[in-house]
């Protein structure tokens, strides 16, 4: 693996930190696949698959279980992301209610915030060093009809049974105590969130599951999924149960295509900042940090540092729904971002953007992750966190275990155990669809900002995108 050291730096700014840190030291992993025989093949080593390899091998120790990566294991959105680890997916109340009523949403709800904490314990109890940090989230509202729409969802969450101790609107000053960005009027706090280094987790649970006995195959493009056979471009695995965790790289699969799309995200990073600086900022708890139009995710690294990043599919589709390469942000991406940051914390108007990256997450065809297992074919599936994963993909992860090893739970009996939606539209329909319905969506925010009244266009967006909110 030594020799990917030097573009993993291209990945992301978490890559690069471990490398610099001489940090990154793999378990052993195999290259060729020739003729493979296991119970449990996983194709993608990203959360969804590290986490399912941990899961099934903490229950069964006795399974023979093989992951297989196209490149390494954290390549895609699981190195990229931003690091948030809150009780958040994608999907409105309403979507999940269609599936399994308000009880079943309840219980999804439950789940994920019990997943924050899950996440956590592994950690501990695997003593990986990801710098996860419990305390809060905060989704700043700088305008009336932000701090309505908090307020407004604050009552939804009543009404799903979340009390104060866990989720509570902060006034003004209640805010302004945690953290000074511009014109913020009021936050509302989620207190049961987190945030990590997410490279680090990654190794950390490669290096689990391989001492649990997993195996590791990096550099094995998987091409095509069958009953109980995966191909790679180095061979065959035969398993029981095949499963299907390549998120957004999905379209590399044949037989997998148009299941799930990537959607391009960016991030950037700061260089160490001051006390001086922060002593300004505040933000000393360091909570995940959400703010809208644009969408955007914060965090303050443990050493001291700002990321900023969002969904900028919007400035960077291409055709094929083709991931894009790796390296920093595109010129216009950066300077959106770069703007916002300051927009938020003029006193960042002079720090250096020390590093930028981009990379892709899964969405399928109606914005929602689904897990599920055809007993008949052995094939099982899971993701499409549409960038909400990281507390997501370690209850799907849960969930798929139990599937698998023939269990009926409380998590097998979850709205997120479901068959796959229909897949997306071929291309050319796909891109221009896209295409419009961002810009619909843009246009919408846009006025929204300006006006401060609420746009249909968004709404109007959304129902023809299949678009319907998250829950959490």
């Amino acid at each position: 693996m030594q020799e990917t050291h030097k573009s993993m730096k291209d990945v992301s700014f978490w890559f690069a930190e471990l490398i610099e840190k001489n940090d990154i030291a793999w378990p052993k992993m195999l290259h060729q696949t020739i003729d493979i025989h296991a119970d449990v093949c996983i194709v993608g080593a990203g959360y969804s698959g590290l986490w399912t390899a941990y899961e099934l091998l903490s229950a069964s120790p006795e399974l023979n279980v093989v992951i297989i990566d196209a490149k390494y294991p954290g390549y895609g959105a699981s190195g990229r992301n931003g690091g948030a680890v809150i009780p958040r997916i994608n999907g409105s109340r309403e979507f999940w209610g269609s599936i399994k009523g308000k009880t079943g949403t309840m219980a999804l709800e439950k789940a994920l915030v019990e997943a924050v904490d899950h996440v956590g314990h592994v950690i501990a109890q695997e003593n990986i060093d990801c710098g996860y940090t419990k305390n809060g989230m905060l989704e700043l509202a700088r305008t009336p009809l932000e701090l309505q729409r908090l307020v407004e969802a604050l009552q939804e969450d009543r009404r799903y049974g979340h009390g104060p101790a866990e989720i509570r609107m902060l006034s003004k000053s209640e805010t302004a105590s945690r953290i000074t960005a511009e014109g913020v009027i009021g936050a509302k706090l989620t207190v049961n969130a987190a945030c990590i280094q997410p490279a680090a987790l990654v190794l950390g649970l490669t290096k689990a599951v391989s001492q649990k006995g997993a195996r590791i195959y990096y550099n094995t493009p998987v091409t095509s999924i069958e009953s109980c056979l995966a191909t790679t471009t180095h061979g065959k695995v035969h398993a029981d149960i095949i499963v299907c965790a390549a998120e957004a790289y999905t379209q590399s699969i044949v037989t997998e295509r148009n299941k799930i799309t990537p959607v391009h995200t960016s991030m950037l990073v700061t260089e160490k900042l001051s006390e001086e600086v922060f002593a300004q900022i505040g933000w000393g708890d360091r909570e995940v940090v959400l703010a809208e139009h644009p969408f955007l995710h914060l965090q303050r690294t443990r050493d001291g540092r700002i990321t900023i990043g969002g969904d900028d599919n919007r400035l960077t589709y291409k055709y094929g729904s083709v991931p894009c390469t790796d390296g920093p942000a595109e010129d216009k991406v950066f300077a959106t971002y770069r703007e916002e940051l300051v927009r938020l914390f003029p006193a960042l108007a002079n720090v250096k953007i020390e590093h930028s990256w981009q990379g892709v997450f899964g969405a399928r065809r109606d914005w929602a992750p689904a897990v599920g297992l055809n007993k008949k074919t052995g094939i099982a599936w899971i993701g499409g966190y549409v960038g909400e994963g990281l507390a997501a993909s370690n209850l799907a992860s849960r969930t798929l275990t139990d599937l698998i090893l023939g269990r009926e739970t409380q998590l097998t009996r979850l709205p997120l155990v479901r068959e796959l939606p229909r897949k997306w539209e071929p291309e050319p329909l796909r891109m221009l669809g896209s295409v419009a319905i961002l810009k619909m969506r843009h246009h919408g925010m846009k006025m929204e900002r300006k006006t401060g009244r609420h746009s249909p266009m968004v709404d109007f967006a959304n129902k023809l995108a299949g678009f319907t909110g998250f829950t959490g």
